[in-house]
């Protein structure tokens, strides 16, 4: 009994000094703690985590349109699509037949290192502009191996060095014209070549001069080049040590590799109609050495339309794809019909 009695004079005790407190006091022991704020705005921000997670654009429950065709969409879809397919490629093979060119070999005109002459004859008429291009037939330039044998730092005149040039390097190593620098400074052998490596090369140094009776035909030959290329290789820094003019446009169009076999380049642009009948002579610096590979050599003279040049592939692939979608959609069709009257029996 003693023991109660004491337990309740000091909850009495207690009770009179929660009483006793002042009301400041009692509202700042009402407030929530640091402690509690913090775990309060862990609570929220897990909570807006799941919301998130399980919201329905995570969980893939986003309203959908999963249309599910039937065999007539899906015959209607390819014969729609075979239509288009074969009007787009009449459109090109017309445009593409309204490109005409001709085209001569030349590997046999002369010895190398010669002056020779060629004549071409017109057998339709070309409108201009007709540009001209030169063709090596056999010349693998898209090997691995060839297409990186360069230094574009060199090109971009921001270094003389060789990285990268191998196998060929050095003025040695190059199939130099003459020993002289673009300046007519000599070349030392031993030297780096700029510019270096394969690509370079076997840089095309043919030359052609163009005339029709007496008439000397004018080739436009200074804007040949990619505008990007042109941009990139635009300086010779070190003209007394190279044997090539780095900003010759012929020689940006060869350091663009063909991706194709028989490389067709671009060497100039004549603004002038040419008419069935006429007799184009041209003389030619046969510098170019096609023995080491058993290829050929060609001019082929041609105009263009829209789409570029002569290119008969693209129209007939069209074509063909065309037909092929009808042909798929007339058997969809018959296996369709076969089908509900075998179910009918």
């Amino acid at each position: 009994m003693r023991q109660i009695s004491q337990d309740q004079n000091n909850l009495n005790q207690l009770s009179s000094e929660k009483n006793l407190q002042s009301p400041e006091q009692s509202r700042i022991k009402s407030m929530k703690t640091p402690t509690t704020v913090v775990g309060k705005k862990e609570e929220d921000e897990d909570l807006a985590f799941e919301q998130t997670k399980n919201s329905r654009f995570k969980q893939q429950r986003l309203p959908a349109w999963r249309p599910v065709p039937t065999i007539m969409d899906v015959v209607i879809s390819f014969i729609v699509f075979g239509i288009i397919f074969i009007i787009l490629g009449i459109i090109l093979l017309i445009y593409s037949n309204k490109v005409h060119s001709i085209s001569k070999s030349y590997e046999n005109c002369g010895d190398i290192n010669t002056n020779c002459e060629i004549t071409i004859d017109v057998d339709q008429d070309i409108d201009k502009p007709v540009f001209v291009y030169y063709q090596l037939i056999g010349f693998y330039q898209n090997s691995r191996r060839y297409v990186k044998s360069k230094n574009i730092d060199q090109l971009l005149g921001e270094s003389d060095g060789s990285d990268g040039c191998d196998p060929a390097k050095k003025n040695s190593e190059m199939s130099l014209s003459t020993k002289l620098s673009i300046n007519g400074k000599p070349l030392n052998d031993s030297n780096i070549a700029i510019p270096c490596g394969l690509l370079a090369k076997t840089f095309f140094n043919d030359s052609f001069n163009f005339s029709i009776g007496d008439e000397a035909i004018t080739v436009d030959d200074s804007d040949i080049a990619f505008e990007k290329d042109r941009k990139l290789y635009s300086k010779n820094k070190y003209p007394d040590l190279q044997w090539l003019d780095i900003t010759d446009q012929h020689f940006l169009v060869w350091m663009r590799p063909s991706g194709l076999p028989d490389p067709k380049k671009l060497w100039g642009q004549i603004d002038r109609n040419l008419k069935k009948g006429e007799k184009i002579k041209v003389s030619i610096a046969n510098n170019y050495d096609v023995s080491a590979y058993s290829g050929k050599k060609k001019i082929i003279l041609s105009n263009a339309n829209a789409f570029g040049g002569k290119n008969n592939f693209l129209s007939i692939s069209y074509i063909v794809v065309g037909c092929l979608g009808i042909v798929c959609a007339a058997i969809f069709a018959i296996g369709y019909k076969l089908k509900l009257e075998k179910e009918n029996q």
